[in-house]
């Protein structure tokens, strides 16, 4: 098993080629491990931002511009891997006719900084939903409300509709009804204590999948499935989401599917896997070849049954004459049969649509609690849906809401790097001081789950799900924290300092 990614295994890193020098040079295997100092200084980092924004709007709620302008931190050089996109968001969430984005790197005297689970789109939208919470709020509209007043069904930067151009308003719905948006919320609990709720939605440029992508499909003498694919599993569950495909399209049990993957020298080429589109770029390519290899099949037992191809179907591991359920033979017997002949089928991912956008989209609810007299924020639970097309494997996307929910939350409230600024040396390059979420901190978190299938964006009609669920959680969270004491955390993390802070500073106006 390969590990979690979350970007920065794009790149080809110092210890990476020092370990194949090595290996190289002993005739063997050679695992060179960083400890966790070593695993935050020499892979790279999510890049800080500073972001200046400027909306406008109709009395009515109508946007009219949107003007944004980044700076974004590069380290002291760059390293490749996926770019962050910090400006995409911007461009793309909201119907505006007067959009204007600037992005602009900025090196420093520190490690460099590469792609980070949503690069770009996290700190893009804590900007944006803060500052469209802030509009909603001048307006006096309902901040979901504004959003919907504003919804766009088309990509306005190719101006060309989204393959799915409904999924943000049925994902934006679907959590509002489980979080209860709109009915009254309890705002204090007594003494010092205030409680809040907020909202973010986001949009994100992955998931709909990329070409080219293939798979082979075999069929074995004793009735099981070989699938073979150059992909990898980083800890996503890929692994079973691409068996369930094949074992679905070749109806057998999913445990006569073996799954062999990570190796494109004897396998068949395969995209990296990053930017959320494992699923829906090879997932297509594993049921073309699973179809390839049905098809061989019912022409294989064809002369068995005495029927045309046309007229026999697969159910539970046998070949079926589809109004003769009775005259039947195994999969096992016809493979057998044929031997040493071979099925073999061979699929390929196909381009994406090239009049339609594929993105995938979300919505998150928050409700917070908010100490006055010692900054202690308290998230008591999280409501997200996500736009993830057809969901092959709900536990494992249910998975994947909790980590990237999980995650935003660290980034909206605990994990900071500390920077040494005349050195650059990094002050907390631990998990000791550098604080991530543990489980006392994990608020509740429901998934209300939305199975749209897509099949513009790809023919399994499948998206991914890795990155999304990260992206609006840290404005969520700054909005429901506003609506609880009146304070606009524009730095995150929202450590206690900064909103005491940040309350002083108002009772001082």
């Amino acid at each position: 098993y390969m590990g979690g990614g979350f970007g920065a295994k794009q790149i080809a890193w110092k210890q990476d080629v020092i370990a194949a020098l090595l290996a190289q040079a002993a005739g063997k295997p050679v695992q060179l491990m960083l400890d966790r100092e070593g695993e935050n200084l020499a892979v790279g980092n999510r890049n800080a931002t500073r972001q200046h924004i400027r909306i406008g709007a109709t009395k009515s709620g109508k946007l009219v511009a949107i003007a944004a302008r980044v700076e974004l931190q590069t380290g002291a050089y760059q390293v490749g891997g996926e770019a962050s996109d910090v400006a995409g968001i911007y461009q793309t969430l909201y119907r505006c006719e007067n959009v204007t984005t600037e992005q602009v790197g900025v090196y420093t005297n520190t490690g460099p900084a590469v792609a980070f689970r949503a690069p770009g789109y996290v700190e893009g939208a804590f900007a944006l939903e803060s500052a469209m919470d802030e509009l909603a709020r001048e307006l006096g509209m309902d901040p979901v409300a504004l959003r919907m007043k504003n919804y766009s069904k088309q990509d306005q930067k190719k101006e060309q509709p989204y393959t799915s151009p409904e999924a943000l308003r049925l994902c934006i719905e679907r959590a509002a009804k489980e979080f209860g948006w709109g009915k009254p919320a309890k705002k204090t609990t007594g003494g010092s204590k205030r409680r809040g709720v907020g909202f973010a939605a986001h949009d994100w440029i992955g998931g709909g999948g990329s070409a080219p992508g293939y798979a082979w499909v075999k069929l074995n003498t004793d009735g099981t499935a070989d699938v073979v694919t150059g992909t990898q599993d980083i800890g996503t569950g890929t692994r079973v989401a691409l068996a369930q495909v094949a074992a679905e399209e070749l109806c057998i049990p999913l445990e006569c599917v073996a799954l062999h993957l990570g190796d494109t020298a004897n396998g068949p080429y395969s995209p990296a896997s990053a930017g959320s589109s494992t699923l829906s770029s090879i997932g297509p390519a594993v049921r073309a070849a699973a179809m390839d290899a049905k098809r061989q099949l019912l022409e294989a037992a064809a002369p068995i049954l005495e029927e045309e191809p046309e007229k026999l179907t697969i159910r539970d591991g046998k070949v079926v004459v589809a109004k003769d359920p009775k005259s039947s033979v195994s999969i096992k017997e016809v493979c057998g049969r044929i031997a040493p002949h071979m099925i073999q089928g061979q699929g390929a991912r196909g381009a994406g649509p090239k009049k339609k956008t594929a993105h995938t989209f979300g919505a998150q609810f928050a409700e917070v609690e908010v100490d006055t007299e010692t900054g202690e924020i308290t998230v008591l639970r999280i409501v997200a849906a996500h736009d993830a097309g057809r969901i092959v494997n709900p536990t494992m996307v249910d998975s994947q809401i909790i980590g990237g929910v999980t995650q935003g939350v660290g980034f909206a409230l605990t994990e900071e790097r500390v920077v040494d600024t005349p050195t650059g040396i990094v002050l907390n390059a631990n998990l000791e001081e550098y604080k991530v979420p543990t489980v006392l901190d994990i608020p509740a978190i429901t998934h209300a789950a939305l199975g749209l299938p897509d099949s513009a964006a790809n023919t399994l009609g499948a998206k991914g799900i890795g990155e999304p669920p990260l992206i609006p959680t840290a404005p969520a969270i700054a909005n429901a924290i506003f609506d609880a004491v009146g304070v606009r955390l524009r730095e995150a993390p929202f450590t206690r300092r900064r909103l005491l802070a940040a309350l002083a500073e108002k009772k001082g106006t």
